[in-house]
């Protein structure tokens, strides 16, 4: 094709035909990209398309800014970035092949799979597999042979990659449909809100296994081993008593479980609920985990876990509540949180004033281990009203008129974020009220792979929505952020965020600008980082 005809050629709607080509490269690296992007690198990437030059390149841009199929900013003479452009015509075919799957003849091309050839795609077609999700539903032994080079192997390849392009709302569709059966009426099958009275909750969790199964109190079938993380190969026992109702309300669920709901435990292919990336503490140099089992292993002993947002502390404990059967109260306080709030109020009952439990007070009462997030910031006399059990394991509850003492497998952790520039609106704990816990430190996981081996198998699960190369790539940036104070930190659970904006169809470095974006405090520029973003995706 000449330069003359590449500009004047027309295609079936009227746009010249390098228009349209240049609109259309323009749509699939601003999706790409995830945001502006250089018309400098426009320019230089035509030319892999089409035989328009530079310059001519940037002269349909200029005039496609006139007509309105390009915005554009410019920061000076020589600078401008295109923000946005409406593609002209249907895409062609050279950008179809070389960013992604086009439709022929309303049937799919299956090329864009790894180890599918013309003839087998040819095959495919001729067999009736018009779809992925089609493909992905195949049998193995339908597909061999279809060609003389279609083996078995790659059969079993082509209907694993062919989940990937299965589009998510199939998908989706499917969770929230059996999210809403979970929440459904069983008699009527129409969904309902649910509305629990803490105090009608009087149900206790169960008792350690090892009693109802007549065990010694230090059998190992009986306690929370630790096996995970540096402990995978040497697992060590905490001397944490398993117990024996997992189905008591309190008890956090696997997803597969038939009352999970949306904050429920994800699982891997084998079913088995995803353990935490466990990092080590850094001054004790041993699994928290660990740690933290064996402190509740001692009965009511006061723990603080202190770590950055997004690094895992609730899932660590919730992991390990889940593991032993133990009932799970996640309480958010702010400095509005008062006593009573912890306790209960005092309520009119007829003629007289009655005591109404309060979620620490019922929690106590029923054996669950009960979290309180951002303890510092609750109000003095909030905090100092817990000083009693904190010391002596009671709770007085001086308006209720009671002493308390809660069922011996009750236990109280508190969380809280590091007192930094970051957390700026994080209160510095009492040193009274520090002192009377048992604290420990939970970082950010410090190793690339054992982060991506944690992240992968709760970010895929029946389909591999990033592969593990991409993954790696995206959580060594994740590091870089969490190394400058400059940038907006990415936590782990940023970046399982990051990766369902990825499963809903955005690029892997669309999905990193976008998550950077939303975690930015007002003097940090998430544009700052987008260089070294650009070296690694």
């Amino acid at each position: 094709m000449s330069t003359d005809s590449t500009t004047t050629q027309t295609s079936s709607n009227g746009s010249p035909e390098g228009q349209r080509i240049l609109s259309h490269l323009v749509n699939r690296l601003l999706r790409a990209e995830g945001g502006s992007v250089p018309v400098e690198r426009v320019t230089l990437r035509v030319s892999d398309f089409t035989d328009l030059s530079d310059q001519q390149a940037a002269d349909l841009i200029d005039e496609g800014e006139k007509s309105g199929i390009y915005t554009l900013t410019r920061l000076s003479s020589s600078n401008a970035t295109i923000d946005n452009v409406v593609p002209q015509g249907e895409e062609p075919e050279v950008i179809t092949a070389a960013f992604g799957q086009r439709q022929l003849n309303g049937n799919t091309d299956f090329r864009i799979l790894g180890v599918v050839t013309d003839s087998i795609n040819d095959a495919l077609q001729d067999a009736g597999y018009t779809d992925f999700r089609a493909l992905s539903e195949a049998d193995i032994d339908d597909l061999a042979h279809l060609t003389s080079t279609l083996t078995e192997s790659r059969a079993e390849a082509i209907v694993a990659e062919a989940k990937q392009h299965i589009p998510v709302g199939h998908a989706l569709a499917q969770r929230a449909a059996s999210y809403y059966a979970q929440r459904s009426n069983p008699a009527s099958g129409v969904g309902e809100a649910r509305v629990t009275d803490l105090t009608n909750i009087t149900e206790t969790v169960g008792e350690p296994r090892y009693l109802s199964k007549g065990w010694g109190a230090g059998d190992e079938r009986g306690m929370y081993v630790s096996d995970v993380g540096r402990n995978t190969t040497d697992p060590v026992l905490t001397g944490l008593h398993i117990l024996d109702n997992p189905d008591y309300p309190g008890v956090p669920k696997a997803e597969t479980h038939p009352n999970a709901s949306y904050d429920a435990l994800p699982v891997d292919e084998d079913g088995e609920v995803i353990p935490p990336a466990v990092p080590l503490d850094p001054r004790l140099q041993l699994p928290l985990d660990e740690l933290i089992a064996k402190k509740l292993s001692r009965g009511l002993v006061p723990i603080r876990v202190v770590g950055p947002r997004g690094s895992g502390k609730n899932y660590l404990i919730k992991y390990l509540c889940h593991k032993t059967n133990r009932g799970y109260q996640s309480i958010d306080v702010d400095r509005a949180t008062e006593p009573e709030d912890l306790f209960g109020p005092l309520v009119p009952d007829g003629d007289v004033i009655v005591p109404r439990n309060g979620a620490v007070k019922q929690g106590l009462i029923n054996g669950d281990t009960i979290v309180i997030n951002e303890f510092p910031v609750m109000q003095a006399g909030a905090a100092i009203a817990l000083h009693r059990l904190l010391n002596e394991g009671t709770l007085l509850v001086k308006s209720h008129g009671e002493l308390v003492e809660p069922h011996p497998s009750a236990r109280l952790i508190i969380t809280m974020n590091p007192p930094t520039r970051e957390y700026r609106d994080s209160e510095p704990m009492n040193s009274a009220t520090r002192g009377r816990f048992r604290s420990f430190e939970q970082p950010y996981i410090q190793d690339i792979a054992e982060e991506v081996e944690t992240l992968y198998p709760q970010v895929n699960g029946d389909t591999e929505v990033v592969d593990r190369t991409t993954l790696k790539r995206i959580v060594r940036f994740a590091h870089k952020t969490r190394e400058n104070e400059n940038w907006p930190t990415l936590s782990t659970r940023n970046l399982t965020i990051l990766c369902e904006h990825i499963e809903d169809g955005a690029s892997p470095k669309a999905a990193t600008k976008n998550e950077l974006w939303a975690v930015a405090e007002p003097n940090q520029y998430p544009e700052d980082a987008h260089e070294t973003l650009n070296d690694i995706l």
